[in-house]
């Protein structure tokens, strides 16, 4: 029997983090993207200058450009062609360069960019020995991307510094390291794709065949097509997003060929967003909706077919949408979660939260022979009210049963007709637990080699 491992490593290193106040969710990964700094930038020593930096709280985001960031050693501007959180990002291949943040909290999650070219980052807590991060991913680049996330920190200040080693995946093509953004104490994010089953297209909506970078773009398995976006010109054409939480972000585009588009959320009164720009943004932050009850919700866009006087088209893209909600997520390596039985670790070839999931083919090896003992199973211990398990949904997917506290709730279908391709996923979820310890069980139903997914679980105090 093949059991799960992440590597003896990832245990060592994510102990060493939590003993030095870093919460014990650290990971040994490394990696590489295509180059979102092919532009290039301004060289040199970078940092943020000026006054003493405030100390950012529970709740604030931070910008790579903020005076609570500083960045030491040589940074670059990464591609403006994409839609950086707050309009820019850093880039660093250098060893040794340095981006660090003091801020106040129990948790910070940093904002880069995962792809082919992108490499392997350490990442310390308050001068703590350090956690490789791994970058690389098979997509093309995904930006303002949940790159790695600190939790169980004493509630007080600390410094958060990420380092370039300069190395990278041996699968990468380059080795940068990016710096976007940063939540301190913020609420997990689950990027999801155009493709989602909860993302319904009405009208005139075709593929984006422009070569452009999108979300989840360059990869697939036949007779799939690569994931893009959806783009429409013709008035009425409508996409609407069904989600649960508390803010939700559409990511699209920007450019001199963009339209004007009205979007609605939960049926409420329209509001009109121009995407025109001069200039190309790719994966950019188009319209977000924040302070939301956390129940179900709708974000209807809706090409209008009409366009700023400066566009030369009246297109509308939409790519992918962020979606926010309270709580606490727990990624695939973590130790709280057991594994049983034939799991492969560090799936990198999807967008997966943050950057990697544990796959389930049953009890079979690599040839697909059937192999003796109990299915795969993956166990997670938590304690909360609530709890969902975060996988995936597409055709080469399977089934699985779910238990609770050891008792069957039901057996989840992952198979869905192509085009429907989800990633961060909410596969079950149940709320309305006594607030205690819990248990839930991902069981792999053996389907012939169809894959179950484990991406994360999400908890809720």
């Amino acid at each position: 029997m093949k059991r799960y491992m992440t590597g003896v490593m990832v245990l060592l290193l994510a102990g060493m983090l939590h003993s030095c106040g870093g919460g014990g969710d650290g990971d040994s990964r490394s990696g590489g993207s295509a180059d979102p700094g092919g532009a290039g930038g301004s060289g040199g020593s970078g940092g943020s200058g000026g006054s003493a930096p405030s100390v950012p709280s529970a709740g604030v985001h931070v910008e790579e450009a903020d005076a609570a960031v500083t960045l030491t050693g040589t940074w670059t501007d990464s591609n403006p062609e994409f839609g950086w959180s707050g309009g820019s990002a850093k880039q660093s291949t250098v060893a040794g360069s340095r981006a660090s943040m003091t801020f106040k909290g129990t948790s910070v999650t940093w904002f880069g960019s995962r792809g082919r070219g992108m490499g392997i980052a350490l990442l310390s807590v308050d001068g703590g020995p350090g956690v490789e991060v791994d970058l690389f991913a098979y997509p093309y680049d995904e930006i303002h991307s949940p790159a790695f996330t600190v939790n169980g920190l004493s509630d007080g200040v600390h410094t958060l510094t990420i380092e370039v080693t300069g190395r990278a995946n041996p699968s990468a093509w380059s080795n940068v390291v990016v710096i976007d953004a940063f939540d301190v104490q913020g609420q997990i994010v689950s990027h999801l794709q155009q493709t989602n089953p909860e993302v319904t297209f009405t009208g005139g909506w075709t593929e984006a065949n422009n070569g452009f970078t999108w979300s989840a773009g360059g990869i697939s398995n036949a007779p799939e097509t690569p994931q893009g976006a959806q783009v429409a010109e013709s008035a009425g054409a409508k996409a609407t997003l069904a989600f649960r939480g508390t803010s939700v972000s559409w990511i699209g585009y920007r450019g001199p060929d963009a339209g004007i588009a009205r979007v609605q959320l939960d049926g409420g009164a329209p509001v009109d967003v121009d995407t025109f720009s001069p200039t190309r943004k790719v994966q950019e932050i188009v319209f977000t909706a924040t302070g939301l009850a956390d129940t179900n919700h709708t974000l209807t866009i809706e090409a209008t077919g009409r366009r700023n006087a400066q566009s030369t088209r009246a297109q509308i893209f939409v790519d992918a949408f962020d979606v926010r909600t309270p709580g606490r997520r727990y990624q695939e390596w973590e130790r709280s979660i057991a594994y049983s039985g034939t799991w492969t670790s560090r799936n990198d070839a999807r967008v997966w939260s943050e950057g990697a999931s544990a796959t389930s083919k049953g009890n079979r090896d690599e040839l697909g022979h059937v192999l003796s003992g109990p299915p795969p199973r993956a166990v997670f211990s938590f304690t909360g009210t609530g709890v969902s398990w975060i996988s995936s949904a597409k055709s080469s997917l399977g089934r699985a049963r779910v238990y609770l506290d050891d008792v069957f709730q039901r057996e989840v279908m992952l198979w869905r007709p192509f085009p429907t391709e989800a990633y961060q996923w909410e596969a079950f979820r149940v709320d309305g637990l006594a607030n205690g310890p819990h248990t839930l069980t991902i069981e792999v139903i053996d389907d012939g080699g169809s894959y179950v997914v484990v991406d994360a679980f999400d908890v809720r105090p």
